[in-house]
């Protein structure tokens, strides 16, 4: 919704627009009126305005000033000049400070409705979607690198995207590795900085060692590196040249030589960074392809290695060669990522794949990791329920004791079913909050309306009450309610008429006047489209009826 603003001395021409804007609902704009400019500054200090329609000679401040003033405020609005004078000076200087048109009083409210929807039309245009996608397409190719290592968190994280899903990012971000293929990770450990290095010169030589192992792998493989932190950078390794339909023996002899190059070459890498860099790396290898969804799992494993038995030494070259049930039973799945990801989909109002990801976590079948994944899961959900209820002022609690003394090992599905349960009620809770908030922000707009009638009542000053932004409480109240917040203030001065027409003591002027409208005609004729007849027949039959 666009904001427009009459500005005339003369209150009939201010009154007569506002009129003539409020029974146009197809432009959706909130019409207000100054009479002085003075006044029309106050609006300009006092939220923002779209669309300005001007008188150009005014007492004290003209037009002209305050189309520099209007500038200074809110540099986007547009500004149409309304004159009773065909000055040619007055034409030439408003059009030099930006105005978009200058109309004259005598060309009657269709040229100003001309004008004013040329203003809408250009402010569209300044906003056009299109513009804005592709300013942000230009923005993102250049922070693509950072994108893309981002995104590649997400997945270690444990980020489930459908197939589909994860080719479109892929194509999005332009990754050099293809979605439908297996991918094969490496991860590489810096064993130690030295000391005197700076936080730029250890990002400096993070750099190096990519460079350095692309100088290496880029002849035979595709390859992504990411820095996870300053000791750790990630290698994810795809064949060159190998589609993901070839045949399976083709991949699969295609990906054993990939797995015999990769540990020659991390050795030449390890010996030149040592030589170029001086520094000191361990490297972890996985001794076969992963899916993308399987890929956080298999990085923990690697990750893993890298900090118990001969991946806790220097300069280590390992190549993860158990199978999955040892590797699992070894180094389960990080605890780190796994609070990060419960905690980021919990902050982020996430439930689908909160539930998914506890029902992943907690397989009553899987007793190795049951316990430990129970209680993570258990600290986290304590974490937010405990803040939020308090945040919230209630009462509500869990049974804590139940949650924290699970009984897992003679009923570990209802432990879990409990958990799981404790888990949606966060999200419910959320739900609920968010009715009541938004069932007392009705509540208090209908007040103020009901209490303002008689004043002529803006969406700027109804939102300025309830402390919210007016465009979104206008979709708001539209959303909850079924009927525009206009609509809704007419309605409520329609049926406040009514009961004051049914009493022959009130005059139909005073009865205009208390109900809010502007003038007696406008009463008139907004009455009789709400009730089909005007307000003194609407009386005749009231008084009828109660005879």
């Amino acid at each position: 919704m666009n904001r427009l603003l009459i500005v005339d001395n003369e209150d009939y021409v201010v009154e007569g627009l506002l009129e003539v804007f409020r029974q146009l609902p197809h432009l959706d704009l909130e019409p207000v009126g100054a009479y002085s400019a003075r006044e029309a500054l106050e609006w300009l200090k006092r939220t923002k305005i779209d669309i300005v329609v001007s008188d150009i000679r005014m007492p004290g401040m003209d037009g002209l000033t305050l189309q520099r003033e209007i500038a200074r405020y809110w540099p986007r609005c547009k500004l149409v000049f309304l004159s009773g004078f065909n000055d040619f000076d007055y034409v030439q200087q408003a059009i030099r400070g930006g105005a978009i048109d200058y109309v004259l009083k005598t060309d009657g409210d269709e040229r100003l409705i001309e004008a004013v929807e040329k203003a809408l039309e250009k402010l569209k245009d300044e906003i056009e979607i299109q513009q804005l996608i592709d300013k942000s397409k230009q923005q993102m190719r250049a922070a693509s690198e950072a994108l893309q290592q981002d995104f590649i968190r997400q997945l270690l994280q444990g980020e489930r995207l459908a197939e589909r899903e994860l080719a479109s990012q892929f194509d999005d971000l332009r990754l050099p590795l293809q979605s439908a293929m297996s991918v094969l990770p490496v991860v590489c450990r810096i064993d130690e900085w030295k000391e005197e290095l700076s936080h730029y010169d250890r990002y400096l030589l993070l750099y190096s060692i990519r460079n350095i192992a692309g100088e290496y792998l880029d002849a035979t493989v595709v390859s992504l590196s990411v820095p996870l932190d300053p000791y750790n950078v990630l290698w994810l390794i795809q064949p060159k040249g190998l589609h993901p339909d070839s045949p399976p023996r083709v991949r699969e002899d295609t990906w054993s030589m990939i797995v015999r190059f990769l540990q020659g070459t991390f050795e030449l890498i390890q010996g030149a960074c040592k030589d170029l860099l001086k520094l000191e790396l361990s490297v972890a290898l996985a001794d076969a392809p992963t899916a993308w969804e399987g890929l956080g799992r298999k990085f923990s494993v690697l990750k893993g290695s890298m900090l118990w038995g001969l991946g806790s030494g220097r300069e280590a070259l390992m190549v993860d060669q158990r199978s999955p049930e040892d590797r699992e039973e070894a180094y389960p799945r990080d605890a780190a990522n796994l609070i990060g990801s419960l905690a980021s989909m919990i902050e982020n109002n996430r439930c689908a794949p909160f539930l998914e990801l506890l029902d992943e976590l907690l397989d009553p079948r899987d007793a190795v990791h049951l316990e430990k994944h129970y209680y993570m899961a258990a600290s986290v959900l304590l974490s937010f329920h405990t803040r939020e209820q308090r945040l919230a002022g209630t009462d509500e609690r869990w049974d804590a004791g139940r949650l924290i003394r699970p009984d897992l090992r003679e009923a570990p599905d209802e432990a879990v079913a409990y958990l799981k349960r404790c888990g949606q009620s966060i999200f419910d809770f959320r739900e609920r909050l968010r009715g009541q908030s938004e069932d007392e922000l009705m509540s208090k707009v209908k007040a103020y309306v009901e209490d303002h009638l008689a004043d002529d009542i803006s969406l700027t000053a109804i939102a300025e009450n309830a402390g919210h932004n007016s465009s979104y409480l206008s979709r708001l109240f539209k959303q909850k309610n079924g009927v525009g917040l206009a609509e809704y203030i007419t309605d409520c001065r329609i049926r406040l008429a009514k009961e004051l027409l049914a009493d022959p003591r009130h005059r139909i002027q005073d009865v205009s006047a208390a109900a809010g409208f502007a003038s007696v005609q406008y009463f008139y004729r907004v009455f009789k489209k709400a009730a089909g007849v005007t307000p003194q027949e609407w009386r005749e039959a009231a008084v009828r009826g109660r005879r």
